[in-house]
């Protein structure tokens, strides 16, 4: 992500916090859309001659012209200090793919994976769950996604909040379809009426079905005939990178 697709972050903020206005998107009741002081240069350089890293640029760019902490996915993201308070960053985060994909000796080898070095507990998700940002080791630059395990997103910085923005406006947006939706239609009239990228699956009960697509904020649930049943509205947005 280029240094002009960051400048263009405030705007597309701005666009958000005003159709957000009810605080619909999940965690925006935690953070408000408001975001904490940008940090100077000299207060960067100090950052990261402390730790011994270079953070990645993107978001270095966004604590210096955007904010440090405040607005972002989930529950908002953390400060900078406290981001890093947990962690030794001047050691390498040891994974390039997901926990999963490693041996238990080789997992072992590294040690809790609470204390796994190299990265930023960038915010939190909910039920102990977080985002990181790699900063140090062959994964710099990058959004893992962790609790017991952890796994890649393959997104820098500047993309995945970029996405979590457009991805909210996108889902407010498509809040007004609701009303198009109604009891008693078929998987055709739902197309016809609301579009989108619905994709069918069985519910745990007898002869139900979930119907769903990705960012229509409603799950709809139908009888064997493929007619709807139940129309089940989304709380809140939730807008995951």
């Amino acid at each position: 992500m280029s240094s002009n697709d960051i400048k263009e972050l405030p705007e597309l903020l701005r666009r958000l916090r005003q159709e957000d206005k009810n605080l619909r998107v999940f965690g925006a009741d935690s953070h408000q859309y408001k975001l904490g002081q940008t940090l100077a240069e000299a207060e960067l350089q100090s950052f990261e001659q402390k730790h011994k890293i270079k953070l990645p640029e993107d978001y270095r760019l966004f604590l210096k012209e955007i904010g440090n902490g405040g607005a972002g996915p989930f529950y908002g993201l953390d400060l900078l200090e406290k981001a890093a308070q947990y962690r030794d960053l001047s050691k390498p985060f040891p994974l390039t793919k997901a926990t999963d994909s490693y041996s238990d000796e080789e997992l072992e080898e590294w040690g809790d994976r609470d204390e796994y070095p190299g990265v930023l507990e960038l915010c939190h998700q909910g039920c102990a769950i977080y985002s990181y940002l790699v900063v140090n080791g062959p994964a710099h630059g990058t959004i893992w996604n962790g609790r017991e395990d952890f796994y890649p997103t393959e997104l820098s910085f500047g993309r995945w909040y970029r996405r979590w923005v457009e991805k909210a406006l996108r889902t407010l947006e498509n809040e007004p379809l609701m009303d198009k939706l109604a009891l008693g239609m078929s998987k055709e009239q739902i197309l016809a009426a609301a579009g989108g990228d619905w994709q069918e699956r069985k519910a745990l009960r007898n002869s139900i079905y979930f119907f769903e697509a990705p960012e229509i904020p409603a799950q709809l649930e139908l009888n064997e005939d493929k007619i709807v049943i139940k129309i089940n509205l989304w709380p809140f947005i939730l807008a995951q990178p």
